[in-house]
């Protein structure tokens, strides 16, 4: 009998095959438990300690905690959260946390010998303030005031800029704030330590009156939020350093960005006692101190460090000994690794392929070998900056030096890895610091003798390689040597060899390499010039990201691994040998002086180069030039003068000195300077200078008139001290961040110079309060961001009616500024005070708040005559006055 068999056949194949897998899982499931576990494992604990409650000011962080940024780079990120009377400096230190969120005093703990490292800013403006229950504009105010006392080092530097001199003894107290925004409220204290913020947003919804006492309105400013690290942690850990520093700026972008989803976030996650709307007013207003002008999320300026120490000395914070001792570069973290910005991460993450514009027979510096690849010194630095950057290098193999040019003047090729920056590469390619330099060399016959001097081989043949520098600076400099062009050094020195050529002028590494690579004789080194090839990389012009990654991959290569490639390629025996072959060449010369001169001669000779060559040595180190009065033009010029101002010493000789000062300095300025020097007097002061490239420097002149016979001055030595660095603190401490224009504190220091400049020239003295009106309707109606682009705006139209040397504008507060200037007469002051209003409602921003529906101005002045000059506490009343009046008789108006 026939049976149905199959059915059961497929019920049973269906139970074994369930059976399997069921077996395959429970096999699998401890391999899948036990990798899950390695993965734990894999991410390492870091403690985190906050220095105050979980609001947006961390947001960051607690961004960076949501998208899994920390996880993803190996870390598992443990808050701490903010206790009364903690400190976390002590805690970080004392290794019981990994990173700690500090206060900007923190700059004097490590002055004082706390082992920390700075590793970034959460914010790059401060935005703590005094709030107050009076106005406080002068140290009077301050008079018998209680004042919360958290140990800022911003507040406390405001308050000694506040100080004036005052001679009458103020009761101030200060008392510890225990962080309880009540106290404030309750009258406990007359000033309260606040973040702009947050505790403003919070009173005003309460519908408390207040004021806002800001440091940045004098002067003081640096960065908020600071994360720090310990030294033993980071010399330990430095990858985690990093990862934990990338994390955290890519978790601020992601805040910024999706500011409510991150509000969202924060509220269901952390404990927090603020309203949605009140965390989103955070939010809007924290953009403007995390992002700040140029400066990127977490980036740190050495240079305003060295201001916020400086900050702390006047504070009383740290000693001077402790101030001099200070090293921003210690105290920053760097661990060895690159800092990218996020426009340089975004760039490397796309991994681009950048092709290299290579001269394939260039060796020892880069040439294709037998089996095609891309090898010499210049390929070596490449293959570590591969390393070092995540980029991919792709050489041009197959085209000679001349269609490499072509191809890079056309914008086909990207980089020049190994080029000299001569005048017209410059045109269209950005070059880094050199990181190769080779003196220029000539190749000659053996019975050729020394050549001193280029000009010896005018009328001769001399071999140069088409296109490069060599050949460039012989058309330039020598038109009546005929060149030779040539497509390699190779093809040169065989023309010497064969006589084409009288000699071959290049590079002596390349050289010395292609003569033992292929063999030459009967030719060595005949002359040197004072020229050098500095080797550098060359980027495309529109390209400036890239142009920054390759200069930090460079920076980032140690000398051990620059000596390491220099040892391979460069054989030292071939190096002395040049300088054997000069030796005797000098040596030759010398000895048939020698020989036929006097011993008494002999001395003084000696005596007078070795004076020259002293004095030659202190022009190099103060940037020296002599100038020709009769049409100030440069008649001698330093190596270290030309480095300085970024042209050649031949651009620089006859070129007119007055066109390398700034704009800045007027022409009444040039004129006193002029007239002070022809009288034969020694003029000394400090000069703003323009480079090549538009950007600005600072020197200390000193101008020394000569004279002639006939006691005529003809010639000055000018000789000059670089104070560009100096000259950058200060102005960070004078500057207002935001809008450019000088700030209170810069105020406080000048006024009573030019009340006593004005009396000592018997000029008038013009002075104006300016007030932007019914601005907080823009804050409110539009957002602090509209907000802080409006003042902007407003300082740029102060920038173009006040920029003659005489005006001085100063930003004293949120929306308030003040002039101080030079007319001929009240009227012309007034008349021109109208047309600034009208400049700025001709800007025509909305302001739906006012009556005019645009964004206007209400200005006080004072045209004081010298009688009338007083005190700069009455002037700057007078104005206020003036102001108050201009406000109550319907704004957008001069009173005066």
């Amino acid at each position: 009998m026939k049976s149905f068999t199959v059915p059961p056949k497929q019920g049973s194949l269906k139970r074994h095959l369930m059976l399997g897998l069921v077996l395959c899982l429970s096999l699998l499931a401890p391999i899948a438990e036990s990798a899950s576990g390695l993965s734990k494992k894999a991410l390492m604990p870091v403690t985190l300690q906050l220095n105050w409650h979980p609001q947006f000011e961390f947001a960051g962080i607690l961004a960076a905690i949501k998208q899994g940024y920390y996880q993803k780079a190996g870390i598992q990120l443990n808050l701490r959260y903010w206790e009364p009377n903690s400190d976390v400096i002590k805690q970080v230190v004392g290794k019981q946390r990994d990173f700690g969120v500090v206060y900007g005093s923190v700059i004097a703990d490590y002055a004082k010998g706390a082992p920390l490292k700075f590793v970034m800013p959460n914010m790059q403006i401060s935005p703590m303030v005094y709030i107050s229950h009076t106005p406080i504009n002068h140290w009077k105010d301050l008079d018998g005031k209680t004042i919360a006392d958290i140990n800022n080092l911003y507040l406390k530097d405001m308050l000694i800029r506040l100080k004036d001199d005052s001679t009458h003894k103020d009761e101030i107290r200060y008392i510890p704030s225990h962080g309880s925004l009540q106290s404030f409220v309750d009258g406990k204290f007359d000033l309260y330590a606040a973040f702009q913020t947050n505790e403003p947003y919070r009173l005003t919804k309460r519908g408390i009156p207040f004021y806002v006492v800001d440091p940045k309105s004098f002067g003081v400013q640096g960065y908020a939020g600071l994360i720090v690290t310990s030294d033993s942690f980071a010399r330990a850990h430095p990858d985690v350093v990093h990862k934990f520093k990338e994390a955290t700026i890519k978790g601020w972008q992601y805040a910024l960005d999706h500011q409510a989803q991150t509000v969202d976030y924060i509220l269901a996650n952390y404990p927090i006692e603020k309203s949605r709307e009140a965390l989103l007013d955070e939010a809007s207003k924290m953009e403007r101190f995390v992002r700040s002008g140029y400066a990127h999320i977490g980036n740190i300026d050495p240079t305003k460090l060295q201001v916020m120490a400086s900050e702390a000395r006047e504070a009383g914070l740290i000693s001077e000994k402790e101030f001099e001792a200070f090293k921003p570069s210690q105290f920053i973290f760097n661990g060895g690794k690159i800092q990218f910005t996020p426009e340089e991460m975004d760039y490397l993450a796309t991994k681009p392929v950048i092709r290299l514009a290579s001269d394939n027979n260039w060796g020892p510096f880069q040439f294709i070998d037998k089996e095609g690849r891309y090898r010499g010194i210049t390929a070596d630095y490449f293959h570590l900056l591969s390393k070092k950057l995540g980029l991919k290098f792709v050489p041009t193999k197959s085209k000679d030096w001349n269609q490499v040019v072509a191809l890079t003047k056309a914008g086909k090729l990207d980089v020049y890895p190994c080029a000299v920056p001569t005048p017209d590469r410059k045109t269209y390619m950005k070059f880094t610091k050199p990181y190769l330099s080779f003196p220029m060399v000539l190749v000659g016959k053996q019975s050729m003798s020394y050549v001193s001097n280029y000009s010896q081989l005018n009328g001769l043949t001399i071999a140069s390689v088409k296109g490069g520098w060599s050949s460039e600076y012989l058309k330039k400099h020598f038109p009546k040597i005929t060149v030779l062009p040539v497509s390699t050094v190779k093809e040169g020195i065989a023309s010497v060899v064969d006589g084409r050529a009288k000699a071959f002028s290049g590079n002596l590494g390349v050289i010395n390499y292609t003569t033992d690579k292929y063999g030459f004789t009967g030719v060595h080194i005949i002359g040197q010039t004072d020229q050098r090839f500095d080797i550098a990389i060359g980027v495309q012009k529109d390209n400036p990201i890239l142009f920054s990654i390759l200069q930090k991959g460079l920076s980032n290569i140690t000398e051990q691994e620059r000596q390491a490639i220099y040892n391979k390629w460069i054989k030292l025996e071939i190096v002395k040998r040049l300088d054997k072959t000069q030796l005797i060449s000098i040596l030759t010369t010398v000895a048939v002086i020698l020989l036929s001169m006097l011993s008494l001669v002999l001395v003084y000779r000696y005596q007078k180069n070795k004076h020259q060559s002293y004095i030659n040595q202190v022009h190099e180190l103060s940037f020296a030039t002599m100038i020709d009065m009769s049409d100030f033009s440069l008649v001698k010029v330093t190596d270290s003068y030309a480095k300085l101002t970024g042209y050649s010493k031949d651009e620089l000789l006859g070129m007119n000195y007055l066109s390398l000062a700034s704009d800045e300095v007027s022409i009444e300025q040039r004129q006193k300077i002029i007239q002070q020097i022809l009288r034969g007097e020694i003029w000394q002061g400090e000069i703003k200078g323009q480079t090549k490239d538009k950007e600005y420097y600072w020197v200390a002149v000193t101008l020394t008139p000569i004279k002639n016979l006939f006691g005529k001055v003809t010639h000055v030595w000018a000789t000059r001290t670089d104070i560009t660095d100096k000259k950058r603190v200060e102005n960070l401490s004078i500057i207002d961040d935001m809008t450019g224009l000088y700030n209170r504190r810069h105020f406080n220091h000048m006024i009573e110079q030019e009340i006593n400049r004005a009396k000592r020239q018997k000029q008038p003295l013009a002075v104006a309060m300016v007030d932007i009106d019914f601005f907080k309707n823009i804050n409110d109606n539009y957002g602090h961001q509209v907000g802080d682009e409006v003042l902007i705006q407003v300082a740029d139209c102060f920038k173009g009616a006040f920029h003659r040397a005489s005006d001085f504008v100063f930003r004293m507060g949120g929306e308030e500024f003040l002039v101080l200037s030079s007319f001929k007469d009240k009227e012309e002051f007034k008349r021109y005070l109208e047309k600034f209003c009208e400049d700025v409602k001709a800007l025509n921003i909305k302001n739906e708040g006012s009556p005019f529906h645009l964004l206007t101005v209400s200005i006080g002045a004072e045209f004081y005559e010298v009688d009338a000059l007083k005190t700069s506490t009455k002037l700057y009343h007078d104005v206020d006055q003036k102001l108050y009046q201009a406000k109550e008789t319907g704004r957008n108006r001069v009173v005066m």
